[in-house]
C-alpha cells in the first residue's frame, strides 16, 4: 500500500496518528481524507545488475 504523511491529527486503525507521522492507506482512504494526508514518494530501487561468474 502507498504511504502517506499526516497533515492533521487522525484516528487510524484504533490509533492516534500525529501530524508528520507516516501511515499506509489505500487510494480510496487517502481520497476520503483529502488534504489531511500527503502521499510520500519512495525512491524506486535500482535493479541489481547480474554478475557473470566467469
Amino acid at each position: 500500500m502507498p504511504k502517506y504523511q499526516a497533515n492533521a491529527y487522525l484516528a487510524h486503525a484504533g490509533q492516534i496518528v500525529k501530524v508528520g507521522e507516516i501511515l499506509e492507506l489505500t487510494a480510496e482512504q487517502a481520497e476520503r481524507l483529502g488534504d489531511k494526508v500527503t502521499k510520500v514518494e519512495t525512491p524506486k530501487r535500482k535493479k541489481e545488475k547480474e554478475v557473470d561468474a566467469s
